[in-house]
């Protein structure tokens, strides 16, 4: 599961991965960046260190079996993806873990850094390099634009409370978070009505 930094996937994914866990799916996070540059009065190292810390007990929490962080340059992922090591290290977990599904966020993520695009066109291009096939699918983040592309609905109906407590174990990203809790609340409320349920999650498939 490639995200940008570790907080993306609650909000886009978060019911859906407690559904994974309960289900006995092993899930691996990959983290491209730690998020360093998301308070810029504080420094860096204090900001990395935090949501690094910040990241294990959430992943504990989720049962998050192993989270992998790459420790790319946060808002500057589109010229980072570009060094050789980084695809050749995102294809070397792919191969190690042979994945029964992989999610990443979308292209049209109207993240401000465009960092989101950049973690999409690496797994992307990586995935097609490979002689097996791996399954592909999008989650959500700061989307406002619908993709046309065939999308899924996965019922989280019994795992909403979890997802959104997950999203509040970020606390060093509440400021973020905040702006994106009640619009992924709203979210799962009306893609659960497309699905015939309470609450559901939707991915986009790539591959």
């Amino acid at each position: 599961m490639p995200i940008r930094s570790s907080d993306d996937e609650a909000i886009g994914m978060g019911g859906t991965i407690a559904k994974y866990v309960k289900e006995k799916k092993k899930i691996i996070k990959v983290v491209f960046t730690p998020g360093e540059k998301s308070h810029p009065h504080f420094q860096e190292q204090f900001v990395k260190k935090t949501r690094y810390k910040e990241t294990d007990k959430a992943s504990k929490f989720m049962g998050i079996k192993e989270t992998k962080n790459l420790g790319l340059k946060d808002s500057k992922l589109k010229s980072e993806i570009n060094k050789p090591f980084v695809k050749k290290r995102v294809k070397e977990l792919i191969m190690l873990y042979r994945p029964e599904k992989i999610y990443c966020p979308t292209k049209t993520d109207n993240h401000p850094t465009k960092d989101h695009q950049a973690v999409n066109q690496t797994v992307l291009e990586v995935v097609d390099s490979l002689r097996k096939h791996y399954p592909v699918y999008a989650y959500e983040v700061w989307n406002i634009f619908n993709e046309q592309l065939p999308h899924t609905y996965i019922d989280i109906t019994g795992y909403m409370k979890t997802k959104l407590d997950y999203i509040k174990m970020f606390k060093s990203q509440w400021i973020y978070m905040f702006s994106l809790y009640i619009p992924a609340f709203i979210r799962a409320i009306y893609y659960g009505k497309k699905n015939n349920c309470k609450y559901a999650e939707r991915f986009y498939k790539l591959r």
